[in-house]
């Protein structure tokens, strides 16, 4: 990370799956994490901007949103799985939706606020590079995708 901030001028990186860093060696997510702990106080990345994906594939503890450790005062911005979640609800027109809608919208401090993060910690995201386009997610209420041959639709 130090070689692509102090020689190619990178600004930040973002942590895909990034629960995976926390992990010990008994595969438990860890307070705080050695990694995390250096990345955090290493003074070359002192102004890199740091994105967590705060989730990882497997594990139910491994959902992390709002609550990546930091090792200190909140240096990782967030990708808001909560805010992606209600905002494809409510553009689908689901029931019920304007208040978590609202709150999403607003900071999701429900969230954030309750381990000393602010509104700019949560990236607010509707669909991604490992998804369907919002067009499609708005579009179906179902999978639509029996002709791949993977029995998945």
């Amino acid at each position: 990370l130090r070689y692509w901030v102090e020689e190619m001028h990178v600004d930040g990186f973002r942590f895909d799956l990034a629960s995976t860093l926390c992990r010990g060696g008994d595969g438990k997510i860890q307070q705080e994490p050695l990694l995390i702990r250096r990345m955090v106080s290493d003074p070359a990345l002192a102004r890199a901007k740091l994105i967590a994906e705060p989730w990882d594939c497997s594990w139910r503890d491994g959902y992390l949103v709002g609550k990546f450790p930091s090792c200190g005062p909140p240096r990782f911005a967030e990708w808001n799985g909560t805010f992606r979640d209600i905002v494809r609800r409510f553009i689908k027109g689901d029931r019920g939706m304007k208040g978590d809608f609202a709150s999403r919208l607003s900071g999701s401090a429900d969230i954030y606020q309750k381990s000393g993060r602010a509104p700019f910690h949560s990236i607010n995201f509707i669909t991604a590079h490992d998804g369907f386009t919002l067009r499609d997610l708005v579009t179906y209420d179902e999978k639509r995708n029996s002709c791949n041959g993977e029995n998945s639709g």
